[in-house]
């Protein structure tokens, strides 16, 4: 096999051991410890200062929580439920998202995987060598049920007495917000506590079942004004306490996210904490030495890029749409933006590839008649390879001189598609990131454009899901007519052979790859092809 031969199947090798990577952060099974965090940091032990508490691991959450009653707060967006036993929060139903494809199914409840004694929103009062948690109190609260909504405020206070200390907690809501502030005042605490931490529990599901929805699987955070992201199944089983500047810390999934948020005067001193214990992901606020009375905002909701952008705080870095996030979000503005027209996010897909494709015209009909001026020199590149196969530096100056004398390029084939690739990665990042998309229907079959499309439900080799992949097969059908139709730039069988086992490799990448990229590359293909052909018409 030629050179360019083996460099196309190295290429083919890297595209599949990326596509093993994209599965692997995309669809992480909980269970196993594979997985490394995207951006490493390194856990600094913090040494004891004066009057400064232990950072030592705090003690683990009784296995039962006290009997306690429900605390209902309902607004325009979601449904929460706290518990009098700790005042934590039991259940957080999203009004506008559903739990399954089905449209009869109930709201998304965010916290279906709970532990009663580990809850979130738990608080841990620490001093020298002493830590207490509210795990085991029983709170009074003002009101059973708060209803808001529109731009409507109000508040929830819990209260209670632990070890000769009163606890308050206030949860201040508004009804048109995602983003709510937790209170917490401590008095009567001496000098036995001078620290404060809230923390936000999550459970890892012990079994991944194919075609479920993981709605957390990472702690994300911004230390140093650096955005940190690590699956779950990296964080260590011993505790890391992370040393000042936090200005936020908590659980992320691919369309929903938690985040405890310090003041921002306290941001400087702020600490963070993390351990998983099993199947628990433990993560803590520590606020700094001496506060026993803040405000912590707290956002839990979609990763919907323009509310993040409206709370601030940093949130909207929570959501990666990778290196050409520049271009990404222009195209992702676009989708919405059509989709206020047409009402079904498969068209907009349609109708922004289209616009794309119209786009580059240019650079797609410079490359396929640079790549027809290829094809028709091949019989002369032959003739020269072996004319001169003894003597190489030779051959390539003949070579070169036949590109000039004939004024090709031979770079003029895949400089315009190296070109088009950040725009078709940002398409891709988009796609594959926004919520919008998360149970889209388009068509037929296609109900959830965030899932991978199937019919039936027939078991094949290599599917997840049980089902046909129908509209991944016809992806690789077009991908199998474009390469088919693509002019040929060498005449060695070898490589051509190789290139033809692309369009297999790739459908096999995308079986269970969400519908709305299957679409968007099935459709590409198809106005590629119609370019094929509306470029060479002229020349028969």
């Amino acid at each position: 096999m030629e050179r360019r031969a083996l460099i196309a199947f190295v290429v083919s090798l890297v595209i599949l051991l990326g596509y093993q990577e994209i599965l692997k952060f995309y669809y992480p099974v909980p269970q196993q410890r594979t997985e490394a965090p995207l951006e490493p940091t390194v856990p600094a032990q913090i040494p004891p200062q004066a009057g400064a508490p232990v950072a030592e691991e705090p003690s683990k959450a009784p296995a039962t929580a006290p009997e306690g009653h429900d605390v209902i707060v309902e607004t325009d967006l979601f449904r929460a439920v706290f518990t009098t036993a700790g005042a934590r929060l039991k259940h957080f139903a999203l009004n506008r998202y559903r739990s399954t494809v089905d449209r009869e199914s109930p709201p998304l409840d965010l916290l279906v995987n709970t532990v009663p004694g580990d809850l979130p929103l738990g608080l841990e009062l620490r001093g020298n060598n002493k830590r207490i948690t509210d795990a085991q109190a029983s709170y009074r609260v003002d009101r059973d049920k708060l209803l808001l909504s529109g731009g409507a405020r109000d508040s929830i206070t819990f209260t209670t007495e632990v070890d000769g200390m009163t606890i308050v907690k206030r949860i201040d809501v508004q009804g048109n917000r995602y983003l709510a502030g937790v209170e917490l005042q401590v008095e009567g605490a001496g000098s036995a506590y001078s620290e404060m931490g809230l923390s936000w529990n999550a459970m890892m599901p012990r079994i991944h079942v194919p075609g479920s929805e993981v709605l957390f699987d990472s702690v994300v955070n911004i230390r140093n004004d650096k955005f940190e992201h690590r699956l779950w199944t990296s964080v260590d089983a011993t505790h890391e306490v992370y040393d000042k500047n936090v200005q936020w810390l908590g659980q992320s999934g691919r369309y929903f996210l938690a985040v405890m948020v310090p003041p921002s005067d306290a941001v400087g001193a702020t600490r963070m904490w993390l351990k998983r214990h099993d199947d628990l992901i433990e993560t803590q606020l520590l606020l700094p030495a001496g506060t026993l009375r803040s405000r912590i905002d707290l956002y839990v909701g979609p990763k919907e890029i323009h509310v993040l952008e409206d709370e601030d705080h940093s949130l909207r870095r929570a959501v990666d749409l990778g290196m050409f996030t520049f271009i990404a979000l222009p195209l992702l503005q676009a989708l919405k933006l059509s989709h206020r027209v047409t009402g079904n996010y498969g068209i907009d897909i349609i109708l922004l590839t289209v616009f794309i494709k119209v786009l580059f015209i240019p650079l797609t009909r410079s490359s396929l008649r640079s790549m027809r001026e290829m094809q028709k020199l091949q019989p002369q590149m032959t003739k020269i390879r072996e004319k001169l196969k003894d003597k190489p530096d030779e051959m390539n100056k003949e070579i070169m001189e036949l590109y000039r004398s004939r004024k090709v390029n031979p770079l003029g084939g895949c400089l315009p598609m190296i070109l088009q690739m950040p725009v078709f990665l940002g398409l891709y990042n988009a796609l594959l990131n926004a919520v919008e998309l998360r149970h889209a229907p388009f068509a037929g079959w296609i109900r959830d454009l965030s899932a991978p499309d199937r019919l039936g439900s027939m078991h094949l080799p290599f599917v997840e899901q049980p089902g046909i992949p129908i509209l991944t097969l016809l992806m690789g059908v077009s991908m199998f007519i474009q390469q088919w139709k693509t002019p040929a730039t060498t005449a060695d069988p070898a490589q051509q052979r190789v290139m033809m086992i692309m369009p297999l490799m790739f459908t096999f990448m995308f079986i269970n790859f969400p519908a709305g990229l299957t679409l968007y590359w099935l459709v590409n293909n198809i106005l590629t092809i119609a370019q094929q052909y509306g470029i060479s018409r002229p020349e028969r």
